[in-house]
């Protein structure tokens, strides 16, 4: 029997192809990132491999993989690997002087140089990262590896993502391996390899199985010789093409039944007792294991044994120690463990740990296998805490989450780690809400608040009770009753910071969710509060819904602003990221509402890299992308909004603002005709609980009527109408732009054949008059500008309705009153007027692939006798948008993407979203194949 590993890599010849050609993008300054996933088996690392070891030695190549452990245990675990293989390429005093003199995010992983820790925060740690691996790129291509990124940890995926994200012109090429095979729906990978697939500078390299003649290949590799036919069409069925189910089955020599387990542990059964029982101690470590850790854990000398398992290609070396090759083997190994060997095996390890530094994680882990609950429930809350100071906050959650599993099973348990199962829940909570998990934190409340008493503890339940209230909030709009109970809770005078935080939070959820009576009244007392205590976090959070409320009332942009970046300023002082974030999010809704959507594009981009570098895309930056999702709209970007939404959507956003996303989709989808999509899109939708309508219910009625006259049911778009009529009275601050918004879609369901017949008029006139006077809001001037045009019905009163829809610069209610310019004008024979709003109108119903507008207008064209001035242009050749045309156009030139998005305004970000849909559509694997087929269909001449 030859070798069990074949010694050289069989087919794949179209992926090496791709990673050459990536390699040779990085190589001109143009960082590229290549995905290479598959099954468990598949040979992702062997491809990755053998093909960067044909690139010779130009690129410093830095490798890193994750733990199985990672995903709840020890973050950076992969980036930790590879500064440390830099540190070998460079030398101490070389990389200690290419970090912060003054102090570096990076002190702890690499404590040999005994460097000064620097400031804390993702951010730093995020840049210091990114500013070396920058460095290292200009004197020489750069090849990062990250394996196994299926198990990172949730910090190690946010500077991943960050990478990729940023590292822009530098010579970089990043690889990672991801097994895809056994990822659970909702897995975080898959959300993460969903966002990635669509940026243009990552390459998808997806491996399938081999081919049966592969596979004869493989077997010849292997044997030394060509494989008997049969025998190959055999082992092909067998293993459905898995190199390593091939390797395995050869290495059997038996075409037995057995399962996969057994073959992979007849890989071994050959090896002496010694490499034998090594490689069950390496299994039990449940990934990378150090050459000392395993010596003491290993009963016996390692030497030998290691070096035959290395030989014999079951262990691969992996700073700092030993891994098992495949996971599969390892997995078979260590279920073939007895009960009582695997709480011998993790019972030493734990012991190892303890006595020497190592992951707090593991060693939780090692405990728990090892029957030891108490152990076990200290080291995670002590990991915990670990993580919370290493900024890794989705891995202070897990860890938190196994000390409350492993509380009942502890009698002491309070008593180890010296505080109750309540405090470990608090912790809990406010974890959740950092990392946007709104139910697990509402669980987490729910429990604490249960066995704390109010009597005893007022203070602590009040803080309890605000943040449930919040975190309800987030999931459907309602907890403004947790607020409004732990206000009573905290008396003035008692504790002012808490207090005003509290009327905050109560006033917040009240806007968010239902505002009630007292909303102002909460606002108001909140804001003089936090004036007279001075604090910057209280500040912050009563200017934050100061602004709000302004925003949803009549108190026009400059007061809006004003308050919200004074909010800004008190929350960057007190490193309050939450509000930072909102602040954005209502100024970009303020900018646009006073007319300057593209303004506010540009501002909510801004802060949604921000929220992307402070790892908090999932808890607020979904709704940056609904607000400037809305800008894009108005603008008639629509491809781009919908881009934009579903990027939002695969964060798994918490379910208010799930809702708040989906409903752009569904206005896109109303407006263009396409009825059953925003139905689904409705039924998606988290529904407020019963017996409430909340500010999102009611933003969501314009469209929903739309729908309705969409699909001819004027009943029910009356029915929708009424229902907001009877709901805005009891608004004390009825947005003015919802208020306004419906208005709109009262007047156009007014002009259907049966809606005229019905109360609709009167509807239309009750909501008219909840609309300010004042001008301050332009697109509110706008919607009152179109009721005097459908009232009047005159050509100036149109004209006059166009002219302020110019203003706020929404391009389809410009072609909605162009149309009905253009029928006034008829009316009066000035068919040359109403030719040419029409024309005007058609031309922005196309872009927009507008199918109800186009249809009204061919309507109105058809019973006028009017020929139009120009054919209707044809849809984009080979399904490209007019904004991917100009992307295609600028791309042909060889721009990179950074100079693409400054020759077009845009954002990198957006950029690359546009290339990846572009080498899509056009079935193209790289950009110069992308031109290619592009000249070919005309598309460029």
């Amino acid at each position: 029997m030859g070798a069990a590993v074949s010694p050289v890599l069989i087919g794949r010849r179209a992926e090496r192809a791709a990673l050459r050609e990536a390699y040779e993008r990085a190589r001109t300054a143009e960082a590229v990132t290549v995905l290479v996933s598959g099954e468990a088996g598949i040979g992702k690392s062997r491809l990755v491999s053998t093909t960067i070891g044909e690139f010779g030695a130009e690129p410093m190549v830095l490798a890193g993989g994750c733990l199985e452990l990672g995903a709840d245990g020890t973050p950076w675990v992969p980036f930790v690997a590879i500064l440390r293989n830099l540190l070998r390429e460079w030398g101490p005093d070389r990389l200690a002087a290419a970090l912060p003199s003054g102090g570096t995010a990076l002190a702890g992983w690499l404590p040999e140089l005994s460097l000064p820790e620097g400031p804390e925060g993702h951010v730093r740690l995020f840049g210091e990262v990114l500013g070396l691996l920058t460095r290292v790129a200009q004197e020489r291509p750069l090849v990062l590896v990250v394996e196994d990124l299926h198990w990172a940890d949730a910090s190690s995926r946010e500077l991943f993502v960050y990478l990729v994200r940023n590292l822009g012109a530098s010579a970089v090429l990043l690889i990672a391996t991801v097994r895809t095979g056994e990822l659970p729906s909702g897995h975080p990978t898959r959300q993460l390899l969903s966002e990635l697939g669509r940026r243009a500078e990552v390459v998808r390299l997806d491996l399938g199985p081999m081919s049966r003649q592969d596979v004869g290949e493989l077997l010849a590799a292997l044997d030394g010789r060509a494989p008997h036919a049969v025998a190959s069409s055999e082992i092909h069925r067998r293993s459905s093409g898995n190199p390593l189910f091939v390797e395995a089955l050869y290495a059997s020599g038996t075409a037995s039944s057995e399962g996969l387990t057994s073959l992979l542990l007849d890989r071994v059964a050959d090896l002496s007792p010694a490499a034998r029982e090594l490689l069950t101690t390496i299994a039990v470590a449940g990934g990378a294991v150090s050459d000392d850790l395993l010596s003491e854990v290993s009963a016996e000398p390692v030497e030998d044994a290691v070096r035959e398992l290395i030989e014999r290609n079951q262990v691969a070396v992996l700073d700092p120690g030993y891994v098992i090759r495949h996971d599969l083997i390892r997995e078979a190994v260590y279920g073939a463990l007895l009960p009582g060997q695997r709480r011998r095996l993790h019972t030493r390890y734990a012991e190892a740990i303890e006595a020497g530094p190592g992951s707090l994680a593991a060693l939780a882990e090692h405990w728990a296998v090892a029957g030891q609950p108490g152990k076990a429930l200290v080291a995670a809350w002590r990991a915990a805490a670990t993580a919370e100071r290493q900024y890794a906050y989705d891995e202070q959650l897990n860890m938190l989450e196994r000390v409350v599993a492993l509380w009942p099973a502890v009698a002491e348990a309070a008593e180890l780690i010296g505080v109750s199962c309540a405090t470990v829940r608090e912790v809990a909570a406010a974890a959740s809400y950092t990392t946007g998990r709104s139910r697990t934190g509402v669980e987490h409340a729910t429990a604490a608040l249960a066995v704390i008493d109010p009597e005893t503890e007022p203070l602590r339940v009040a803080g309890l009770l605000r943040l449930r209230g919040l975190l309800r909030c987030r999931i459907d709009g309602t907890g403004s009753d947790d607020l409004a109970r732990a206000v009573g809770l905290v008396p003035e005078g008692t504790d002012d910071v808490l207090r005003g935080r509290l009327l905050s939070g109560l006033a917040f959820t009240e806007l968010v969710g239902r505002p009630g009576p007292e909303m102002s009244l909460h606002a108001t007392r909140a804001l003089e509060l936090a004036e007279r205590v001075g604090d910057d976090q209280v500040l912050a959070e009563a200017r934050l819904v100061a602004g709000g409320i302004a925003l949803h009332t009549d108190g026009g942009p400059e007061i809006v602003q004003r308050l919200l970046q004074d909010a800004r300023r008190a929350a960057e002082a007190c490193g309050d990221q939450h509000t930072y974030l909102t602040s954005l999010q209502w100024e970009g809704r303020a900018i646009a509402d006073a007319g300057r959507p593209d303004e506010a594009v540009v501002l909510l981009e801004q802060a949604e890299q921000q929220a992307q570098r402070w790892g908090r895309m999932r808890a607020r930056g979904s709704m940056l992308v609904q607000i400037r999702a809305e800008a894009l709209i108005s603008l008639g970007r629509w491809d781009e909004a919908l881009e934009q939404v579903d990027n939002a959507l695969t964060d798994g956003p918490p379910p208010w603002y799930d809702a708040a996303l989906r409903l752009e989709i569904a206005q896109i989808a109303v407006r263009r005709g396409r009825y059953d999509e925003a139905a689904h899109q409705f039924a998606q939708m988290t529904m407020p609980p019963a017996g409430t309508v909340s500010e999102i219910e009611l933003q969501r009625l314009p469209v929903r009527i739309g729908l309705a006259v969409g699909k001819g049911d004027v009943p029910a778009a009356d029915r929708l109408l009424a229902d907001a009529l009877a709901v805005l009275p009891d608004w004390p601050a009825a947005d003015v732009v919802v208020t306004a918004r419906l208005y709109l879609a009262a007047l156009r369901l007014e002009r259907t054949p049966t809606g005229r017949r019905r109360q609709v008029p009167a509807r239309s006139e009750a909501l008219r008059q909840g609309l300010p006077d004042s001008g301050r809001w332009p697109i509110v001037d706008a919607v009152v500008r179109t009721g005097d045009a459908f009232a009047a019905g005159t050509v100036a009163a149109w004209d006059a309705a166009a002219d302020a829809w110019r203003v706020v610069h929404d391009v389809h209610e410009l072609a909605l009153v162009l149309v009905g310019g253009a029928a006034a004008a008829i009316r009066t024979n000035n068919k040359p007027g109403g030719r040419r709003r029409l024309g005007e109108a058609r031309e922005i119903a196309t872009r927009l692939a507008a199918a109800p507008l186009l249809a009204e207008i061919d309507d109105l064209t058809q019973r006028a006798g009017l020929a139009t001035t120009a054919p209707r242009p044809e849809p984009s050749a080979l399904g490209l948008t007019d904004r991917e045309l100009v992307v295609l156009r600028v791309l042909a030139r060889g721009l990179s993407n950074a100079e693409i998005a400054r020759e077009l305004f845009v954002s990198p970000n957006t950029v690359a979203t546009h290339v990846a849909r572009i080498l899509r559509k056009l079935s193209a694997s790289t950009r110069t194949e992308a031109t290619a087929k592009a000249h070919g269909a005309g598309l460029l001449d």
